[in-house]
């Protein structure tokens, strides 16, 4: 027997919104940062944002209800950061999502410095994870909440997270990840599985 969550009625759409968001997990968390018309940067965690295309690599994050200061400093300044959380800093994610005046330095006020942007004017904090410095491609209202597409310009990324070749040591990368509510999770293994030629699936 399965218990089945309908959004056509008042009484379990609360419960159906919930399951939804909790279902598809654990779902990539990063710290969007921005900064105001008064030079104010501001930083916010997304956990509803992916990567749209490949090349050039675009970004889109969702703006629901809060995260309002984002929004404005991003269609104000047209740049933004999405910096990828790692492991440890899950405290540090939560308490930036509370909701303070725009005068408050988020960053600062949980013990983050801030790291200038290389292709961009905004900054993003330091000692967190790659950082994807965009550019705003549109805003689409949709469905109540504001889809936030980007372009990524380029990527800041600590040299402790790099292999020698340059690209990104999974053994030393570990992002963390949402899952329902104040629960994450921890990106520490993997497992490798090469796609196969259409010959060896076949066979």
């Amino acid at each position: 027997m399965s218990q089945v969550y309908c959004s056509n009625t008042d009484a379990d759409h609360g419960a159906f919104v919930w399951m939804v968001k909790n279902a598809i997990v654990p779902r990539p968390i990063a710290w969007v940062s921005t900064v105001d018309s008064a030079g104010v940067a501001n930083l916010a965690p997304f956990s509803y944002f992916a990567p749209l295309t490949m090349d050039p690599p675009t970004v889109v994050f969702a703006v629901s209800g809060g995260a309002k200061d984002t929004l404005a400093n991003v269609v104000a300044s047209g740049e933004f950061a999405i910096t990828m959380a790692l492991s440890g800093q899950e405290e540090l994610i939560a308490r930036t999502a509370s909701a303070v005046d725009s005068t408050v330095d988020e960053a600062a006020a949980v013990g983050l410095s801030w790291a200038a942007g290389v292709s961009i004017g905004v900054p993003h904090p330091a000692g967190a994870g790659p950082s994807l410095e965009c550019t705003l491609v549109k805003v689409d209202e949709f469905k109540g909440s504001h889809l936030v597409f980007g372009e990524v310009l380029g990527v800041s990324v600590d040299d402790a997270l790099l292999r020698p070749d340059g690209r990104l040591d999974q053994d030393a990368y570990h992002p963390i990840g949402r899952m329902g509510g104040a629960t994450f999770t921890r990106v520490d293994n993997w497992v490798r599985h090469p796609i196969p030629s259409a010959e060896e699936f076949l066979g």
